[in-house]
């Protein structure tokens, strides 16, 4: 149960073995999709063999069931649940049909029923229409003890739009600031053990703290024929500096990640000031997004997090990528194409890179793509089959694939993308989608001004010269060393000062030497 798990975090929270700030994942990862864009059940079949294929890549539990979490991420299957409202007297019109897949306290009746109160007051608010809620038909008996002393209570609301207007990209914009409203008010009434894994009119999570093996035995509606979709992203957590959980399983909302981000601090922080300029026509009101990252989430949730932000704000999946987890590059390289350098360019100016090993699939129910850091530090390798699909993974041989089917296998190199336009059915390489995305973003390139070329000008006369240049620079804590070592490299061949490791100069406040204010700071 829930109060056990939080008695063994306090307990070693105050013993400092554990801090929730150092929240790290590090998986198996990869995805099935259909090249041509064509919805089949063999999707998500192979979705769920390639996810028990990665079993070894999670971490097992001493009782020898529980593991450190499992999921995959598909479209939803609009028969099914169609079927599912029918069986309590409504008639689903064509509207487009949302669903909440979303995890509950259990045995606290009265926190789920708090849970489903705000749930069903901020969809009515927003103009939503509710079947009504379903209980997950699941098979404990697959869990391990500690997965089942946790496992929520596991639920879904059925529910539409009452305006048929609002559809795709708006719809899924509505439902993402109702979402993030309905979240922030469960962590205000300190709802613990509540949790929406996806609350969409695209698509679906099944998600948990069971063995990889174990999905479809315990989720009883991946074993329905109807559940067919275009792609399936599935995900095997091997937790790091983390305990196991229901809602840190993945997939997430947009992504599934393997790796760790090693500057998550800092790009939290970059959040929270970003947070202050946030502004959009697209929402009715900003200040319900925030915080953007939210207050507990692992490193692989912080960065769904902020893609998740993104793609509601109009960007297309490949471009967020290219900006959370940019290429290596240089203006010097003659390796990388002059319309590349632009595009990252500009890119480079909207947000900070999210650093670290990574393997990423994602989706924003248009595009579908799997891509590696900058260092390419993950693996990912894919086949491309003749029956129009794609597998793609942390290793070969997670679907049994005869060879004469195969028409191209490789892997991703660092920096690389390969993505899939779902309603084109057309698949994208790495130079391919990066030209694509290179045209689209050529007039706002022009944006960026090169200030080597713009301000600096070599006749320009110095302010200062001699003793008076030299009065100034010791006030302003300058020494021979800082102009030699430091500047002089910048000045001269543009490059960033490097030495040794090791400073043995005092701290200003314990330094006999004159030191200017700031060095105390």
């Amino acid at each position: 149960m829930t109060d056990i798990r939080e008695k063994n975090l306090k307990l070693l929270k105050d013993n400092y073995v554990y801090n929730e700030n150092m929240e790290h994942d590090a998986c198996g990862v990869g995805l099935v999709v259909s090249t041509e864009g064509k919805k089949s059940r063999k999707v998500v079949e192979a979705g769920i063999e390639a996810l028990k294929a990665v079993w070894h890549r999670g971490a097992i539990d001493a009782d020898g069931k529980t593991g450190d979490g499992a999921g995959i991420h598909i479209e939803i299957p609009t028969d099914f649940f169609i079927e599912k409202i029918e069986v309590t007297g409504h008639t689903h019109d064509n509207s487009e049909l949302c669903i909440g897949m979303i995890f509950l306290p259990r045995n606290d009746y009265g926190a789920q029923e708090a849970c489903r109160t705000i749930v069903e007051s901020e969809l009515t608010k927003n103009n939503f229409n509710i079947y009504g809620w379903r209980q997950v038909p699941v098979n404990p008996s697959v869990l391990g003890q500690k997965a089942e002393l946790t496992r929520p209570e596991i639920t879904q609301i059925l529910f539409k739009h009452n305006d048929k207007k609002i559809k795709d990209k708006e719809l899924n914009r509505v439902l993402y600031e109702t979402r993030r409203i309905i979240e922030k008010k469960a962590l205000s009434n300190q709802l613990n053990g509540f949790y929406i894994c996806s609350f969409s009119s695209k698509s679906i999570i099944y998600k948990g703290m069971f063995l990889a093996e174990a999905l479809s035995e315990f989720y009883l509606d991946l074993k329905d024929n109807r559940f067919i979709s275009r792609y399936a992203i599935f995900h095997q957590r091997f937790s790091t500096n983390t305990f196991p959980s229901w809602k840190l399983a993945q997939p997430f909302r947009c992504l599934a990640h393997n790796g760790e981000i090693n500057t998550l601090k800092g790009n939290v922080n970059w959040m929270k000031i970003h947070e202050q300029d946030m502004s959009s026509d697209f929402f009715n009101n900003v200040e319900d997004l925030k915080p953007v990252v939210t207050p507990g989430n692992s490193d692989s949730a912080a960065l769904d997090n902020v893609f998740e932000l993104l793609v509601h704000s109009g960007k297309l999946a490949p471009l967020i990528k290219l900006m959370m987890i940019p290429d290596a590059w240089s203006k010097r390289s003659k390796t990388v194409p002059k319309n590349h350098q632009d595009l990252f360019n500009f890119l480079n100016s909207t947000i900070e890179p999210w650093d670290g090993p990574a393997a990423i699939c994602a989706t924003d129910a248009k595009w579908v793509l799997a891509a590696v850091d900058r260092n390419g530090l993950r693996p990912l390798r894919y086949s491309i089959t003749s029956d129009g699909l794609i597998f793609a993974g942390s290793e070969t041989g997670m679907i049994k694939i005869p060879e004469e089917k195969i028409i191209e296998k490789g892997k991703l190199g660092p920096g690389q993308i390969i993505a899939i336009d779902l309603k084109r059915g057309k698949l994208f390489k790495d130079k391919e989608i990066k030209d694509l995305l290179a045209k689209d973003y050529k007039k706002y390139s022009k944006q960026i001004i090169d200030l080597e070329k713009k301000i600096f000008n070599e006749n320009e006369k110095p302010s200062f010269i001699k003793e008076e240049l030299r009065k100034r620079q010791y006030l302003s804590g300058l020494s021979v060393e800082d102009l030699e070592l430091i500047l002089h490299p910048m000045a001269e061949e543009g490059k960033e000062a490097s030495g040794s490791m090791g400073d043995d100069t005092p701290v200003a406040v314990l330094s006999s030497h004159f030191r200017p204010v700031s060095h105390y700071f």
